[in-house]
């Protein structure tokens, strides 16, 4: 295997369930050895979702998505020795990453100071809804906090859904995703400083922070025209959004007047290009459902998404189908960019896990198949390897429910 970025770094994992092991399996992706310690029994994604089963046994699908190139150690942190092992390894690591809301690690005896104290070279790396109150206050710290409750209340869900209609859930933990890859950025940063001070910092990331991040526009629109975007059609840009196919619905984005035309061209609608009441993107956006998407559908209905899109793009207009899933499982594009990439697993044998998107000509990932690990696999070989117990000290923690 070849040299990667991160190869010699080592990473404390205490993440669980999304955004933190978004984090750590990307460090793990570049070549990080990321030691995830989880509770005796496993994480809440080992148990929550749905059970697949393999010539090996059965794994969740849950635990699945973000593992790769983990070790996983079972250790109990509310023991006394289990403390003391984590402490341990805290000594040898460069980075710990963890998730649980503010103070818990604290209470566990792990507060920053004591980490600090520890490894003054460590990166602590903490994500949570609204951020700590060590880097900067924080007055929400405390309150609870999932990715739709972030997205909720940085604006992002009052977006999404349809005009008049009530807000959607977008589908997907957008927010637990994106703060995992800024966690990941951050992270890089914090060890980059090491480099030059020779001292450890923290990596403070708020969910509600990242999508806040995400929802830079319509804040802008807001501010400055004094107005809410709103669900619905994008108020700044028109067509610019899904038309109905006649076998689901493809995307048109018109950004300037040359697509706007070549757009009209395409759909055998050249008296639109000149229309009064259609010369800019904002006032086509307000008359969107009036003119626009009846012209449009009026074209796109009577086509399937691949005929309207290959047309389309024949004409230069930006578009693309609205794939499903079931559309992406053999997509070429993935395949090219290796964003879904071979993967074993001790339960299921070979699996394909989602690529990771960062392509850096150095150290890319994804060309070597990893592996996922499966609970506590590597329990006895940290303990032997980074804390030099033997069998016998290894057998009497498993005997006291220390370690899985």
């Amino acid at each position: 295997m070849a040299v990667r970025a991160l190869d010699g770094i080592t990473v404390v994992d205490l993440t669980q369930i999304v955004s933190g092991a978004v984090t750590s399996m990307m460090l793990a992706d570049f070549g990080a050895e990321v030691i995830k310690v989880e509770p005796v029994g496993g994480e809440t994604y080992r148990k929550a979702g749905y059970e697949l089963h393999g010539p090996g046994g059965s794994t969740n699908l849950n635990i699945l998505r973000f593992t790769r190139g983990k070790k996983s150690v079972e250790l109990d942190l509310k023991s006394e020795r289990g403390k003391e092992l984590l402490a341990e390894l805290v000594t040898q690591a460069d980075v710990l990453v963890e998730n649980f809301r503010p103070g818990v690690l604290a209470r566990l005896g792990f507060s920053w100071e004591r980490l600090h104290e520890l490894n003054p070279r460590l990166v602590y790396t903490s994500i949570s809804g609204f951020g700590h109150d060590d880097v900067l206050p924080s007055p929400h710290r405390d309150q609870p906090a999932y990715a739709i409750i972030a997205e909720a209340m940085a604006g992002l869900t009052h977006l999404a859904g349809e005009k008049d209609r009530p807000p959607a859930w977008m589908g997907f933990a957008m927010s637990d995703i994106f703060s995992g890859t800024c966690a990941f950025a951050g992270t890089l940063v914090a060890l980059r400083d090491r480099d030059r001070t020779g001292e450890g910092t923290r990596v403070d990331i708020g969910m509600f922070d990242a999508c806040l991040l995400m929802n830079d526009l319509p804040m802008a629109y807001q501010e400055h025209l004094g107005e809410s975007m709103g669900r619905g059609q994008y108020a700044l840009q028109s067509p610019w959004g899904p038309f109905e196919a006649s076998d689901g619905y493809v995307i048109i984005a018109v950004l300037n007047p040359r697509e706007w035309a070549a757009l009209c061209g395409c759909i055998d609608r050249p008296d639109l290009v000149d229309h009064p009441d259609l010369a800019t993107g904002h006032m086509r956006s307000k008359a969107h459902e009036t003119i626009v998407r009846p012209a449009i559908e009026e074209w796109t209905r009577v086509r399937t998404r691949g005929q309207a899109v290959a047309e389309l793009q024949a004409a230069r207009v930006p578009s693309a189908p609205v794939n499903t899933t079931e559309d992406l499982l053999d997509d070429e594009q993935i395949a090219a960019r290796l964003m879904r990439q071979d993967t074993t697993n001790r339960d299921l044998g070979t699996i394909r896990t989602i690529g990771n998107p960062i392509k850096v000509a150095s150290s890319l990932v994804g060309q070597e198949p990893t592996a996922l690990p499966a609970l506590g696999e590597h329990t006895d070989e940290v303990l032997r390897a980074r804390l030099g117990l033997d069998d016998t000290e290894i057998a009497a923690l498993r005997e006291s429910k220390v370690v899985g």
